[in-house]
């Protein structure tokens, strides 16, 4: 059985920093902590949970100041709990819109 990572069509780099979601219906933001990135998606802890199908921003700063940061628009795929011996929250699953 090939697994998840093995039917990505690009590499999702691991990361771990900050990084800022904002519910696109009400404009609420809150920061989040990444986890990992893709050309089409990311993950991130969040505290608070959030329900798949929701349209939300991503913005990722940039580690350089010469450099812009990342900025998309994308939906809420899956929202799992996260073990509170791992720090609790919530691991959010977004999948960007593709741009066109």
């Amino acid at each position: 059985m090939i697994g998840e990572e093995d039917r990505r069509n690009h590499r999702r780099m691991q990361v771990q920093g900050e990084a800022r979601m904002t519910w696109r219906s009400s404009g609420e933001s809150v920061a989040v902590r990444l986890e990992d990135l893709s050309a089409t998606g990311c993950a991130f802890v969040i505290q608070r949970e959030t329900d798949p199908g929701v349209d939300v921003s991503v913005v990722v700063p940039s580690p350089d100041g010469r450099l812009a940061g990342l900025e998309r628009h994308g939906r809420v795929v899956r929202c799992d709990a996260v073990d509170p011996a791992d720090g609790g929250g919530w691991r959010v699953a977004v999948a960007f819109d593709t741009e066109g």
